[in-house]
């Protein structure tokens, strides 16, 4: 295929010149490092971000982004360019600041014309006030059939002291960290629960999809709300097998977690690539933005194994609903407090800021029967090193005091609050008969089909 070279016209009088970056000090920022904007589930084929480059342009109404972060000083910005074939392209490429740190924005029109070979071409220079995360966008002001861009590429200026060289960052991890809180009470405790007791609520505007609010974590697996698409929201209860299957496909069959019972609205499979074990889910649970969802779970000893067992409840018109009970094998402990996440299983919309309050925190002693406040939390998170995803808040809500909240996403400072509020006194209220009811009902169900 013909080769082209490129001519770029520039048409902001800042800009000047066409001549390359300096090979030696220049950091490259590639087309699989951005994201397409505004993001939607057909994205993707609006706008091709491959290794080749950034290709098939299909619709001027998105954008390619990328959020960077950057050290404080001053860069040169090129832009990498590919092929360009047939008619004259408009491009608009700006970049405005994540945080308030007194940042200029920078907004620079560019029209790109065909020609033959690959080609470096100067968009202008940045100041950057203070080391964070900045947005650089780039936008299509006409067709932009054939055209090839590779990304960006930045030369920064030694700093005058040290002769240090400024870094610019493309973090690795697209989709936004994933961050915890593990549960605790501050109250006397044997630390041994039968029941475990919390509520989620996330705020509109806020739900962006790919995302899971895990609510109940414990030793064996976990249960939670999902966005799975633009019209599904889930219900999630997972239980862990003793061993992982993926890594011993000969794993006897008393190591892996069977299925004891489930509603008939429940979808139930087996997982795997995190650990192994089985899977119930209500794929159309209907949970509401702004409206607490309820969750409650069960552990029970046997013989030789736990039996756990899930409900949750999205409004009280419709009341406690029931997910599944589990049977786990070479287990016999019970909960002995609980975790909870935020998780973003997608790295297409990981730059969408996702939230969650987590509160009414309650473990039921087995021995006691006494419903004890999970009061404190410790924080945990992934990724969170210079340059990668540090983009998360966890804490006390300063909105809610007696709740506490997760956030992520966003490309925002990190923000940490407090780790503890009062011990409630708000337990749960409901009564347990009808729901170790079910779990018998679930026994008895599981030795039917044993029987068969």
């Amino acid at each position: 295929m013909k080769r082209f070279f490129y001519v770029l016209t520039v048409l902001s009088l800042f800009l000047s010149g066409t001549s390359s970056l300096s090979a030696q000090t220049r950091q490259t920022v590639t087309a699989r490092q951005a994201y397409v904007e505004p993001y939607s589930v057909s994205s993707r084929e609006d706008i091709s971000l491959r290794r080749g480059g950034i290709s098939n342009w299909n619709n001027q109404n998105r954008s390619v982004v990328w959020y960077l972060y950057q050290q404080k000083g001053s860069y040169k910005v090129a832009l990498d360019l590919q092929k360009i074939s047939g008619e004259q392209n408009t491009i608009e490429i700006s970049c405005t600041e994540c945080a308030e740190v007194g940042f200029k924005p920078m907004i620079k029109k560019l029209s790109l014309k065909s020609a033959s070979g690959d080609q470096q071409v100067r968009i202008g220079k940045v100041e950057i006030p203070a080391t964070g995360y900045y947005r650089y966008e780039m936008k299509a002001l006409t067709a932009m059939e054939g055209v090839i861009i590779n990304g960006l590429s930045f030369e920064a200026t030694p700093d005058k002291v040290t002769g240090a060289i400024p870094v610019v960052h493309a973090t690795k991890f697209q989709s936004s960290p994933s961050v915890h809180l593990s549960f605790s009470t501050t109250a006397p405790t044997t630390k041994e629960y039968d029941w475990i007791y919390e509520e989620i609520m996330v705020p509109k505007g806020y739900d962006p999809l790919h995302t899971y609010w895990m609510s109940l974590g414990f030793f064996r697996g976990y249960m939670g709300i999902q966005t799975n698409s633009e019209t599904e929201r889930r219900v999630l209860f997972s239980v862990w097998d003793s061993v992982d299957k993926d890594k011993n496909p000969n794993a006897s069959k008393d190591s892996l977690v069977s299925l004891v019972d489930k509603a008939d609205y429940v979808t139930s499979n087996g997982f795997g690539n995190e650990g192994t074990g089985g899977q119930s889910y209500v794929k159309n649970a209907n949970w509401k933005v702004d409206q607490p969802v309820k969750f409650l779970m069960n552990v029970r000893r046997g013989e030789g194994s736990i039996v756990l067992s899930a409900w949750y409840c999205i409004n009280e018109t419709e009341g406690w609903k029931y997910v599944a009970s589990w049977r786990a094998p070479q287990e016999q402990r019970l909960f002995n407090g609980f975790y909870s996440f935020i998780e973003n299983f997608s790295s297409s919309n990981g730059q969408l800021l996702r939230k969650g309050y987590y509160f009414n925190a309650f473990g039921r002693e087995a021995s006691t029967g006494k419903w004890l406040s999970f009061n404190k939390v410790r924080f945990s998170h992934t990724d969170g090193t210079e340059g990668e995803r540090v983009d998360y808040e966890q804490g006390v809500a300063p909105e809610y005091p007696t709740r506490f909240y997760m956030a992520s996403g966003g490309y925002t400072p990190t923000k940490l609050t407090a780790d503890e509020i009062p011990l409630q006194t708000n337990e749960p209220s409901m009564d347990l008969k009808p729901f170790i009811e079910r779990v018998d009902k679930a026994l008895i169900n599981e030795k039917k089909m044993s029987d068969n």
